[in-house]
């Protein structure tokens, strides 16, 4: 297990077990931390995404981390295939739970890594506003029978809340019009995926997580705004310039709650 304190230290920043995020935001979740079992294609190549929605409260929130429990890579038939991830948020317009308007509103990416059953990774989002119901997706190009996507049978939804997708192509901006959409409710494996989403809180600039604006939370900005992490996308248009200096500067000098 990694311990940190930056949330925004880089794209996967590493595997947890139950420790505590720097942020002191909400973790949305409707799995309960222990998975019975992992997904992929069977008998053919695909770009795979999984996906979770959840519900902000009233007045909304910002979502700064995903984080995903993993199927084990050695235990794949040793087809794991590529591991590059990419992970998205996207806003229900019409709170309705249905994927047909989901609107993009932020992503990241990063790696699918070994780890133990039931550990999460976890990958820093551009700061990503959401309102009421929104969705946390997963996606991966995946060679057959590799089996990325671990599921929760046990989950209260019962896979209302979940789909896998299929498509030749990324499709995260238009992913109500994907080739294949199945919602687990109506699938042989009914359960939530483990994917799970964490907020920035009431203080948005407060990169270091502990509660105060400080030095440590410029030096966090300004080292991954160099290094080009998407956490320092303050204005969340896929970009980092000038506008994100100023978005961070301006939520710095406005303080914490």
């Amino acid at each position: 297990m990694r311990s940190f304190g930056l949330v925004c230290a880089s794209l996967v920043v590493g595997l947890l077990s139950g420790s505590a995020l720097g942020s002191p935001g909400a973790e949305y979740s409707i799995d309960d931390g222990a998975g019975n079992f992992n997904i992929g294609p069977s008998s053919f190549d695909a770009r795979m995404t999984w996906i979770n929605a959840f519900e902000a409260p009233e007045g909304g929130d910002t979502i700064r981390v995903v984080r995903v429990s993993f199927g084990d890579i050695e235990n794949n038939d040793g087809v794991p295939g590529p591991t590059g991830v990419t992970v998205a948020v996207l806003n229900d317009p019409t709170d309705d739970f249905d994927l047909s308007d989901a609107v993009l509103v932020g992503t990241g990416t990063g790696e699918w890594v070994d780890g133990a059953p039931n550990e999460f990774l976890e990958f820093a989002v551009s700061p990503s506003e959401v309102s009421g119901v929104f969705f946390v997706a997963v996606e991966m190009d995946v060679l057959e029978r590799a089996n990325p996507a671990r599921m929760d049978p046990q989950s209260p939804t019962a896979g209302t809340q979940s789909w896998l997708v299929y498509n030749p192509e990324s499709r995260l901006d238009d992913i109500g019009n994907s080739k294949f959409i199945l919602r687990m409710a109506d699938s042989a494996f009914v359960g939530a995926w483990m994917i799970r989403a964490v907020s920035a809180g009431d203080c948005v600039a407060d990169l270091s997580g502990d509660g105060a604006l400080d030095f440590f939370d410029v030096s966090a900005f300004l080292s991954a705004f160099g290094s080009g992490d998407v956490c320092a996308d303050f204005t969340a248009d896929g970009e980092l310039d000038f506008f994100d200096m100023s978005e961070f500067l301006s939520l710095f000098g406005s303080g914490c709650p």
